[in-house]
């Protein structure tokens, strides 16, 4: 499954455990978030989750290989799309607090997981970049719904049109991340963050999330028929099967214009 739970002291810890391939998702990790998501939430003895990768980074995105072989086809791609719209949901609906403790690279995908989570904390060696425009497809549009009520659609699209990487100052900077801590210090920064949370009223803390759904912009918007279509579309298209290509050959993709 390459998802591990350690739990101490009130804090269930839920790591992307894949550190040779920088914590790359898989379809079955997307598959095995909802279950993982909805066991560590209903625990009595947990009061707070953290969402981290192995290895010093948060993680790659999608590993491309697996992305490859599953979106294949029309079909194969509505899979993934609704797996990973489904983790986002289970995440997002957790009645406990979750942070995503953020080190090193956090691109794609893995950008999307941690918008799910109620608090970003980042390492100051973080970097973070979304980029589908490199590969020919698209970021879901309930992930685009998260991003753009952190950072603005503006930056959305600097974000996405560009694929560029930032740094974690940048990130503060911008509302992607609410908090940095320097590299060197992180574990105990963090530490320190979630003693804080944890010691707070179960009962303002999850009443507040309960509340916060039903404001705007509060919940992302479901998938509908229609965005998973425009996701599918996407896999099956030249742009991705050239951006693909590019990325497993190491080369700046060569896009043909509409």
């Amino acid at each position: 499954m390459t998802l591990t739970v350690t739990t101490h002291g009130g804090i269930a810890t839920i790591t992307l455990d894949r550190p040779g391939r920088r914590n790359a998702m898989l379809l079955a990790m997307w598959q095995a978030f909802p279950a993982v998501m909805a066991a560590v939430d209903a625990d009595p003895a947990v009061t707070v989750i953290v969402l981290r990768g192995s290895g010093g980074h948060f993680g790659a995105g999608n590993d491309i290989s697996d992305f490859l072989a599953h979106c294949a086809s029309a079909d194969g791609a509505r899979v993934y799309a609704l797996a990973m719209a489904a983790a986002m949901r289970a995440i997002e609906a957790a009645a406990k607090p979750v942070v995503a403790a953020i080190e090193g690279d956090c691109y794609g995908a893995s950008v999307a997981v941690t918008l799910a989570c109620d608090l970003r904390v980042a390492a100051d060696n973080a970097g973070f970049a979304i980029t589908p425009a490199k590969l020919g497809v698209l970021y879901l549009a309930s992930d685009l719904a998260r991003l753009s009520a952190l950072i603005g659609p503006a930056r959305v699209r600097d974000m996405i049109f560009t694929a560029r990487r930032l740094d974690a100052a940048e990130a503060l900077n911008i509302g992607l991340v609410e908090r940095v801590i320097p590299h060197g210090g992180f574990e105990e920064g963090l530490a320190e963050i979630l003693r804080s949370i944890a010691i707070g009223s179960p009962v303002t803390i999850r009443g507040t999330k309960a509340m916060l759904r039903r404001l705007p912009p509060g919940d992302a918007p479901a998938e509908t028929e229609e965005t998973i279509a425009n996701f599918v579309a996407a896999t099956q298209g030249d742009d991705f099967k050239e951006g693909a290509r590019a990325f497993l050959e190491k080369r700046r993709p060569r896009f043909s214009p509409d």
